[in-house]
């Protein structure tokens, strides 16, 4: 599975929108941007949710801890953004930043290989003389139109896709489905408890109608993943050499 890079792409008028102007006028305000700014970071590759682990929703103090900011800030912030709906806090306690999928971008390893390629071949010879570092890899961004069918080409390499023209309407998967792509990543997800899940949520992420449900499964195994070595690292910490009375019986 090929390696993906995630961007939150922010327009020149973020400061110019009335909710960040109206936040920035308030006393701490420009902390409670740049505490909303950490909030997306973190939420990104979660397609917007943010959620300590599946079964522990994340408390005030520990989104103090994770963008190192003090508590009092947080706890007002977070009024603010659910106020002017910058946030919503779903049922199971999950943080859905609702700006995150208008503003998310991403590309595959390979695709981010081939737009600096095609970049570096389009740089006039003249310039290389007097310069190893191209203009068009500084200005690599705004190249829009080569960026698209860049995903388009490694998409289709990596997916073995037919030439069959893709709907845009989603599909409920079955939880067969889920199972079998559960069990081509090994990620020891549970395909009936995450059908179960969604289906009790009408397939909707947020308030977005859901668009790919193996991303959804994606974005389970990550957390799952995170929620390990979390566990792994505060059980190394609480270790205790054991003594064992009577006799073991060992599996």
């Amino acid at each position: 599975m090929a390696e993906k890079y995630y961007w939150l792409k922010l327009k020149k008028d973020f400061f110019k929108r009335h909710d960040i102007t109206i936040i920035e006028a308030m006393p701490n305000g420009k902390d409670y941007i740049l505490f909303y700014l950490k909030l997306l970071c973190e939420s990104i590759d979660h397609e917007g949710h943010l959620r300590f682990s599946e079964t522990i929703p994340y408390s005030e103090e520990m989104l103090a801890t994770i963008t190192r900011t003090n508590v009092d800030i947080v706890r007002s912030a977070m009024k603010v953004f659910t106020s002017l709906n910058m946030i919503e806090i779903l049922d199971d306690k999950t943080i859905f930043m609702t700006e995150v999928q208008k503003m998310l971008g991403s590309e595959t390893y390979w695709a981010q290989r081939k737009r600096i390629q095609r970049a570096k071949q389009q740089c006039p010879t003249d310039v290389q003389l007097l310069s190893k570092k191209c203009p068009t890899d500084i200005d690599i961004d705004k190249d829009i139109d080569i960026d698209k069918d860049k995903e388009k080409d490694i998409e289709s390499i990596e997916t073995k896709s037919s030439d069959k023209p893709r709907s845009n309407k989603f599909i409920k998967p079955t939880v067969e489905e889920i199972a079998e792509y559960c069990r081509e990543r090994d990620n020891g997800i549970d395909a009936q408890q995450f059908y179960d899940f969604y289906e009790s949520k009408g397939w909707i992420i947020g308030k977005t109608k859901m668009k790919d449900w193996k991303a959804a499964v994606r974005t389970w195994e990550r957390r799952n993943q995170e929620q390990n070595a979390k566990s792994n690292a505060s059980s190394k910490s609480n270790y205790k050499k054991p003594t064992y009375k009577g006799d073991y019986d060992g599996d």
